[in-house]
């Protein structure tokens, strides 16, 4: 099994947003920037499942998504809102296989990062939007849509 752990894109600031924190929506830069990852990523990897937090900017970026990868089975749940740990990781992927992108939030991403890892002192935050590819419990790749400015 492989896992992409995928942060959410830009979405609008809190002090800007009125409304609940899970509803606030993507900005259209974020959603260039989700386009632009996701289409280069597309080239890269096969994506089984997708599953991602109710929170409405996670979900916006894992629409986006599944509209590169239409075959991959997609999943919403509340269990990747922000606060979700490894407990709710092992539960969510429990008898599946190939390749699942994790759609979700900040720190939860890294802290799942860490905890698969065995390294608790590891520095890693994941930008918006970025991919982390875990394989083995190794963490073997960082992409950022920084990656692939300029290339379409």
């Amino acid at each position: 099994m492989k896992l992409l752990f995928i942060r959410h894109s830009l979405a609008i600031e809190r002090e800007n947003f009125s409304g609940h924190d899970f509803d606030r929506p993507l900005t259209e830069k974020g959603i260039k920037r989700a386009k632009r990852l996701f289409r280069a990523i597309k080239k890269i990897y096969e994506i089984d499942y997708i599953i991602t937090s109710t929170a409405k900017r996670a979900l916006q970026t894992a629409e986006i998504l599944s509209h590169f990868y239409k075959e991959a089975s997609f999943i919403k749940t509340s269990k990747l809102l922000p606060g979700a740990n490894i407990y709710d990781l092992k539960d969510l992927i429990k008898d599946k296989d190939g390749v699942i992108a994790i759609v979700g939030h900040e720190p939860d991403l890294s802290e799942m990062i860490k905890e698969i890892m065995h390294s608790p002192n590891l520095k890693i935050k994941l930008s918006k939007p970025s991919v982390a590819e875990m394989d083995e419990n190794i963490l073997k790749a960082l992409l950022s849509y920084k990656h692939f400015k300029g290339i379409e």
